[in-house]
């Protein structure tokens, strides 16, 4: 083959459906180390940066453009490692700063699918325990199976998802300040955030993932808009992105809050919240204000959430529950479980808290989710810029694979 016309190299992976999301999951060891060339690899494959990603597996959507890495852990009690990546549909990032509750729904049954655990003969169910690299946080889950595969026929419906399937539960432990290090990483429970034109009042919580709360009628919402309403208002997103930008500057995670969509682009998230309301849904349903505990719409990565974040969600019900919040000041009073109030329905997590020293403690969220595989095959990507290192006659990488195909 002429070196001017290498081919493509591939990269063998399952598009699956965690949730509401969706992304590639591939195999530990299939992508380069971390590093310049692994996100430039991935933004390859996702065809990003580009608004449709139309040259790429990217869907235009953050819910659709994001990567886990999976494989066997060797560490004691924990059975399946995992790395998530958030691939920015318009800019040139990878951010590998956070977790994905959706798509975490489906790395065990990722692993069960790629037989990288074991499925003990005449099990319904396979107990693991996860480990996500990114937060280091410890996950329980237990997958559905059925005549030693992957089970994906249930009767168990979440809201955002056409159709049902095996319930598949997820036990987070111990899950505050696993991004930041603390529950409240600015030191309290709520604060302010005056700069520039910007005066709200802010919660910045890390369960799960760092969330940033603000009352919804601070930005002059009722907080039942659905997602092209907060996108279609002049300046609204830009002001949240600002806020949010704050907030990500005060736990540290960048030196400037401009930099923030840049350097950070998916945590913290941020959240709108307000009291339990009634509302018409974007898919022709409807929420009775008796249906849930708090009302809430949140920003991933700029976007407007079709539904709602898995990790968001955590955070949300655990600070609905914890005193001195801004989700406080709005959810049903109770305790355990909490029902989140989103653009497509209802997602229910509960909510496990020691209040009794001198601090709360988060001792576990809980969340059911459905998963299943979309497609397995190779992604294909071009030797340009640093991935012509990968390219045949260039540096062995023992990673991407080549196939020197022209598809």
């Amino acid at each position: 083959m002429s070196s001017s016309n290498p081919g493509q190299g591939a990269v063998q992976g399952v598009l699956f459906r965690g949730g509401t999301s969706k992304g590639l999951f591939v195999r530990e060891g299939v992508l380069p180390g971390p590093g310049s060339l692994r996100d430039e690899l991935v933004l390859e494959l996702f065809g990003s940066p580009d608004p449709l990603q139309v040259d790429g597996i990217g869907g235009s959507k953050s819910h659709t453009s994001k990567l886990m890495i999976v494989g066997a852990s060797d560490r004691s009690g924990v059975d399946v490692e995992y790395t998530f990546g958030q691939v920015a549909v318009t800019d040139p990032v990878v951010d590998w700063g956070g977790n994905c509750g959706n798509l975490t729904s489906a790395v065990g049954a990722f692993a069960v699918h790629q037989g990288i655990v074991d499925v003990p003969t005449g099990a319904d169910a396979v107990d693991l325990s996860l480990l996500n690299t990114n937060t280091g946080t410890l996950i329980d889950q237990t997958v559905p199976v059925a005549d030693g595969r992957l089970d994906v026929y249930g009767d168990y419906a979440i809201d955002g998802v056409p159709g049902t399937g095996p319930r598949i539960p997820s036990r987070y432990r111990d899950p505050a300040g696993g991004v930041t290090g603390a529950l409240f990483p600015t030191g309290t429970a709520v604060e302010r955030v005056t700069r520039d034109d910007l005066d709200v009042t802010v919660t910045v919580a890390d369960v799960g993932n760092p969330c940033a709360f603000l009352r919804a009628a601070d930005l002059g919402l009722d907080g039942t808009e659905l997602p092209d309403d907060l996108s279609e208002r002049p300046g609204l997103l830009e002001r949240i992105e600002r806020i949010r930008g704050v907030a990500c500057e005060r736990v540290g995670l960048v030196d400037d809050a401009a930099n923030a969509s840049a350097e950070s682009p998916a945590v913290p998230q941020i959240a709108l919240v307000s009291e339990p309301t009634p509302y018409d849904t974007s898919v022709d349903s409807h929420v009775d204000a008796v249906d849930v505990d708090v009302t809430a719409r949140i920003v991933t990565s700029g976007t407007p959430h079709h539904a709602y974040a898995v990790t968001g969600a955590m955070c949300l019900a655990a600070a609905a529950r914890l005193p001195g919040t801004v989700p406080s000041e709005v959810v049903r009073p109770g305790d355990g479980s909490v029902r989140i109030g989103h653009p497509k329905g209802v997602i229910e997590i509960g909510v496990e808290l020691d209040d009794e020293g001198d601090a709360p403690h988060v001792d576990a969220v809980t969340v059911g989710r459905t998963a299943r595989p979309l497609f397995v095959g190779e992604v294909q990507y071009r030797y340009v810029g640093e991935l012509a290192s990968l390219a045949p006659g260039g540096i062995d990488t023992g990673a991407a694979t080549n196939t020197g195909s022209n598809d």
